[in-house]
């Protein structure tokens, strides 16, 4: 009997802490709470949809070239320092206790599931087991007889029986019910505990210092602002519990090792986009441009100069995208406003915020429109990217990102982003010096400063200081518009590029910047000594990968280096010369911009990879009955993949492994590594090739056939390889498709979406005869195919003749009756003998037959391949 393949291989990577209490840690953030005054007077905003930004032109692919250093070196100075400053700790003592929390992982899973066990702890050098029974203890025995002896039962902490209520004054309490429960797992608890009490008003259900911890007081928010009413700590754990359900006092007392905490809500890190708005002084309002750093690396926000009102302006608090016009807000501001940060340089025209003076020295007195917002709130996160107002609930979603600073020419596709007007495209129509007026309303009060006009972008009140793009780079920051009324609609922005010369420090732009990955070579991959890893930094969702970024890699007890990175995003290193297991950590850098490490390790091997010679990459076999190549004598050769085996290289070197057995059919990947004693495993050989299924069985001698057509077969059925995509056709046409000369039926009138492909379950297939075929002779074709390589056709040729009334006024003799059994064919699969599957004859309910297997086939969980056991 045939039969599928299905490989599920999961694979999963969690950290310390979830391994050893399965909770999660988040950092908690005080929010204001109170009723807010209802704002009296609108925000007096500084003055001021369409297109995305079209895609800068795909980089072209640079020539590969070949590093020729020698192996980078990598130091831990900067680890022991901040280990040092942070924890206390030595280098030594630091990775001793990360290795002894690896074990403490390792173990958890055996100790997880044993009677009485609650949780792991790590403390004075010891990895504690909180718990109690015979069975933990045994274990814990057997794991320090294998290894260190480190590990310590302990008895779970239980809190202290609570005191019941006095029944009358002056009486003596009397002590609370026992708690019948013991918490073994915050994820239990945090099932029990919705499925009881409900989520509202929970923040956390966590484990520490050997019990568990259930945390309410409000909920959580990834908002850093508290809309009106809203009392963060208003949720009393003791209050009514909702119907159906029970308080949380309730709960938490059934269990001898749970407390109860009454806590602020949990607050995410804020992002903070370009375009979104902010409040200065609680008088106006702004948006913001793009992110950027001092020189200290600390992060900024670039904004419009006359934001900042001369200089006089002093602090700037968030405005939620949700509350601003562009995201839909038609109600004012909340009364109270998470802090940005506060003014920084600014500048208005020129120097200190000075008008056109018309003096001989400096007639123009040209400067610029350009404010600096620094000393940012904790746990706000500038992003490097523009808001498009799509979505304004979450802006990262469809936002822009930033990889660098372009210069704006006229014709240049251009879109600004503010929090009144939103997301507007357009042209530049022009670039020059222009003239606006000053923060008085005296006649001579004007500022001059470089920039650049559309005609077609659409700004207003309140989106000065929004960001300028062209594709995914920055252009400018907004400045002015048409006044109300005017007869041609214009907007004016402040050139970025110029802006930046006037700030002090330098500032560098914030560059959005993925993190790198490995190419070619996969995480725990085998390399050769000294030869070249590739790597990548993808650019998506960007256009390109920020211009003159580079990797910056390191590796425990040796110097970071940082490696350029081309225009495609491609770099690479040398691997180590030294053999075994080898872990890195990689970033990409640009300036100061970080992308935020990721990790991965490399195999160094000194036995070089097997070659394989047959089959011939990328050939299609109608049949496969080994893998052969070569490699080094006397080594063992090892297939993994789609295929699997081992064989020895002979003295010749030659090897060759017999996989004719295996039945495998379709697109196939196969690797091959070479394997000594006490050496690591060589680097993969993959190769990739195609083998074409065998065609299927059809049930039952149709060659030659004659079917009355008021006694037509029900089905027509067979077998094949399983999770295969048989193809019926009659006359050219699929089964379960509109037939000519009738309606047609079969699997279309089941599964609609599955036609005209019958899928083989069980070795088996069928699909209903269609209906409303003409009379007279057709050609009944089966083909199957695997990952969509075809097999060779079966065919043969029937003919439906008139009903019986039909026949018997014609005077013809009774053809063959539908269901009729034949003769077992002598040659199957030939065009004449259409091989038997043991059901040779149709079934008296094929029909459901029919529809059962389709379902069935519609329901498996294809693997890539198929085989036969």
């Amino acid at each position: 009997m045939k039969t599928p393949t299905y490989a599920l291989v999961m694979r999963a990577a969690a950290a310390v802490a979830v391994a050893l209490a399965g909770s999660s840690v988040a950092v908690p953030a005080l929010a204001e709470a109170g009723s807010p005054d209802p704002a009296t007077a609108s925000p007096s905003p500084s003055p001021n949809t369409s297109s995305e930004a079209a895609p800068a032109p795909a980089p072209t692919a640079p020539v590969e070239s070949v590093a020729s250093s020698p192996e980078p070196g990598i130091s831990d100075a900067g680890l022991a320092e901040a280990i040092r400053r942070d924890l206390g700790m030595t280098l030594a003592e630091f990775n001793a206790a990360g290795a002894q929390a690896k074990r403490a992982a390792e173990a958890a899973p055996s100790l997880r599931g044993l009677p009485g066990y609650v949780g792991i702890a790590l403390r004075d050098g010891k990895i504690v087991v909180q718990g109690a029974g015979a069975e933990l203890q045994a274990r814990i025995d057997e794991l320090n007889q294998a290894g260190p002896a480190e590990f310590g039962l302990e008895a779970p902490a239980l809190k202290t029986s609570a005191l019941a209520a006095p029944t009358e004054p002056g009486a003596t309490p009397a002590a609370a019910p026992k708690p019948e429960l013991v918490a073994g797992s915050a994820e239990q608890l945090f099932q029990a505990y919705v499925r009881e009490v409900g989520p509202a008003g929970l923040q956390a259900v966590a484990y520490a210092d050997g019990h568990f911890i259930i945390r309410t007081g409000g909920t959580n928010t990834a908002e850093a602002w508290t809309s009106a009413g809203l009392a963060p700590n208003s949720l009393d754990p003791a209050a009514a519990p909702a119907p159906g359900k029970i308080s949380a006092a309730d709960f938490v007392s059934r269990y001898a090792n749970v407390e109860l905490e009454n806590g602020a809500p949990i607050k995410t890190e804020e992002d903070y986009f370009g375009g979104q708005g902010y409040v200065i002084d609680k008088m106006t309002i702004c948006s913001a441009g793009f992110g950027a750093f001092d020189p200290a690396g600390l992060p900024l926000v670039l904004t419009a100069g006359h934001c900042a009102e001369d200089g006089t302006a002093a602090k700037a608090d968030v405005e939620p995208s949700t509350a601003a016009p562009a995201g839909g807000a038609t109600t004012s501001l909340p009364a109270v406003l998470e802090p940005l940060g506060t003014f920084g340089f600014s500048q208005f025209g020129g120097p200190n915020n000075s008008p056109i003076t018309g003096a001989e020295s400096s007639p123009g007195n040209i400067g610029t429109d350009i404010a600096v917002i620094k000393d940012l709130r904790p746990g706000l996160k500038v992003q490097p990217s523009a808001v498009t107002w799509k979505t304004p609930a979450n802006p990262g979603q469809t936002s822009v990102k930033i990889i660098g600073i372009a210069a704006p020419y006229q014709g240049q596709a251009v879109c600004r982003s503010g929090r009144t007007t939103g997301w507007s495209c357009g042209e530049v129509a022009e670039t020059g010096v222009y003239v606006v007026g000053g923060r008085t309303t005296a006649a001579g009060d004007l500022r001059a400063f470089k920039g650049f006009l559309s005609y077609d972008v659409q700004s207003s009140g309140g989106d000065s200081g929004g960001p300028w793009i062209s594709g995914n780079f920055a252009v400018g920051t907004h400045s002015a518009g048409e006044p109300r009324g005017a007869a041609q609609n214009f907007a004016v922005a402040t050139t970025l590029d110029d802006a930046l010369g006037y700030i002090p420090g330098p500032v560098q732009l914030q560059l959005f910047l993925n993190k790198p990955n490995l190419a070619g070579t996969p995480d725990g991959g085998t390399v050769l000594p000294g030869s070249l890893v590739r790597g990548r930094v993808p650019a998506a969702p960007a256009s390109g990968v920020a211009a003159n970024s580079k990797v910056r890699l390191m590796r425990p007890n040796q110097d970071a280096v940082e490696i350029p990175v081309d225009a495609a995003g491609n770099w690479s290193f040398i691997a180590p010369a030294s053999a075994g297991t080898h872990q890195f950590t990689a970033e990409t850098v640009n300036g100061l911009s970080r992308s935020g490490s990721t990790a991965f390790s490399l195999n160094v091997s000194e036995l070089p990879a097997p070659e394989i010679s047959a089959p011939a990459p990328g050939s299609t076999l109608a049949a496969l009955d080994r893998v052969e190549g070569t490699g080094t004598p006397g080594n063992i050769v090892v297939l993994s993949g789609e295929l699997t085996g081992s064989a020895k290289v002979t003295p010749e070197g030659q090897w060759s492994v017999s996989v004719g057995s295996q039945r495998v059919y379709g697109k196939l990947s196969v690797s091959a590594v070479q394997t000594a004693p006490g050496h690591v495993d060589s680097p993969r050989a993959t190769l990739e090739f195609t083998v074409r299924p065998p065609a299927p069985a059809v049930a039952g001698q149709w060659n030659g056939l004659s079917f009355r057509q008021d006694l037509l077969p029900d089905a027509i059925s067979g077998s094949g390889v399983d999770g295969a995509a048989v193809t019926v056709l009659i006359d050219g046409q699929p089964v379960g498709a509109v037939q000519k000369g009738g309606s047609g039926v079969g699997t279309k009138a089941v599964f609609p979406s599955l036609v005209p492909q019958i899928l083989v379950a069980d070795g088996r297939w069928s699909v209903r005869f269609p209906a409303g075929l003409a009379t007279g002779p057709h050609t009944l074709s089966v083909t199957q195919s695997v990952d969509g390589i075809a097999s060779s056709p079966v065919t043969a040729k029937f003919t439906i003749s008139p009903p019986a009334s039909a026949a018997m006024a014609a005077n013809i003799p009774p053809t063959a009756a539908a269901g009729a059994r034949v003769s077992t064919p002598k040659q199957p699969g030939s065009p004449a003998m259409l091989a038997s599957t043991g059901a040779d004859g149709v079934l008296p309910a094929a029909a459901l037959a029919a529809a059962a297997l389709l379902l069935g086939g519609a329901c498996i969980a294809l693997g890539r391949r198929r085989t036969v056991r």
